[in-house]
């Protein structure tokens, strides 16, 4: 018995284990640049029908970090 070499079989273990909240910073950056695109795109579309010149933009991509935020604070604890 001493001496025998472990079987080459993989155990499915490679010792590479993440912590159980590392995507959690990455989650919480996406909401962030997801929400100012999407929102931010809604205002600029605003802003194309309304004819003026970034305000409805600007005013989307704050509302879109405040509920970004908003997420954050709500699914991940932070």
């Amino acid at each position: 018995m001493t001496g025998q070499k472990p079987s080459p079989e993989s155990r499915g273990d490679d010792g590479s284990n993440p912590p159980p909240d590392s995507g959690a910073g990455m989650t919480a950056l996406s909401y962030l640049i997801a929400g100012i695109l999407v929102w931010g795109g809604i205002g600029w579309l605003v802003d194309h029908f309304v004819g003026t010149t970034g305000i409805f933009a600007g005013i989307g991509a704050v509302l879109g970090v405040a509920g970004a935020v908003y997420l954050i604070v709500r699914r991940l604890g932070a």
